[in-house]
C-alpha cells in the first residue's frame, strides 16, 4: 500500500518564545502551555482554508488535570470551566473555534506512539488536513504540518508505505528531522513516510 500526498507547510517548536501576537491578550492569558504551543504551531501552517484538524499528544493537558485533582481533593468538587479546558481535545477545539474552522477534528493519544498514530490519522484523511503534535513531558515538544492530496508549488511529495523497519531514537526527534529535511524518511510502527524523488 503506497499512498502519495503532499506536505505544504511545516512548523517545529524551536524554543519557548512563541509568537501568539495574532491572539487577543484576554484570550492569550487563558491558554494553557499546551494550547499556547498548539496555537503557535498551527497558525504558522494554517492557510486560511477549511481544513480537517488532527491533534496528537501523549499527556495532553496534564497541568490542568493535576490542578483539577488538587481542587477536587481540597474542595470535593471541580469547576466545570476548568474541567472543560482539561479534556484531550481542548486545544484543537479552541483553535478551530478561534479560526472559525467548521470541518472535523480528531484528538489522538496512543502512549509513546501518539505522534505516529496522529500523523497516520492525518495522512488517511481525504481532505487537506492540519496536523499538530504537542507535549510538555519529558520536555516541551511540538511540530505541525499542513498536508493534502493535491500538488502545490513548493510542496514536498511524499508517500506512505508499509514498513517493519526497526526504530531508533524517539518519534519526535525523528519526525522533526523528517520535516526539516535532515532525513528522507520517517519510520513509525508499521509504516514509513518517505520523500518521492
Amino acid at each position: 500500500m503506497n499512498q502519495k500526498f503532499f506536505i505544504y507547510k511545516t512548523s517545529v517548536l524551536k524554543n519557548e518564545k512563541l509568537d501568539l501576537s495574532f491572539v487577543p491578550m484576554m484570550t492569550r492569558r487563558k491558554l494553557s502551555p499546551i494550547a499556547r504551543i498548539t496555537f503557535a504551531l498551527l497558525n504558522e501552517c494554517y492557510d486560511g482554508t477549511d481544513v480537517n484538524l488532527v491533534f496528537a499528544s501523549q499527556f495532553g493537558e496534564l497541568d490542568r488535570l493535576e490542578s483539577l485533582i488538587s481542587q477536587y481533593t481540597a474542595d470535593g468538587e471541580v469547576s466545570p470551566i476548568s474541567f472543560g479546558s482539561s479534556v484531550h481535545n481542548a486545544s484543537i477545539g479552541a483553535f478551530s473555534l478561534f479560526k472559525s474552522i467548521k470541518n472535523k477534528y480528531n484528538a489522538i493519544s496512543a502512549s509513546e506512539n501518539s505522534l505516529s498514530a496522529g500523523f497516520l490519522d492525518a495522512i488517511l484523511e481525504t481532505e487537506k488536513t492540519l496536523f499538530v503534535y504537542v507535549d510538555t513531558l519529558p520536555e516541551l515538544s511540538g511540530a505541525a504540518c499542513l498536508i493534502g492530496k493535491e500538488p502545490q508549488t513548493d510542496a514536498d511529495e511524499v508517500e506512505l508505505i508499509l514498513s517493519e523497519k526497526s526504530l531508533q531514537a524517539n518519534e519526535y526527534e525523528r519526525f522533526v528531522k523528517f520535516l526539516s529535511k535532515e532525513a528522507s524518511e520517517f519510520v513509525a510502527p508499521y509504516y514509513a513516510i518517505r520523500r518521492v524523488g
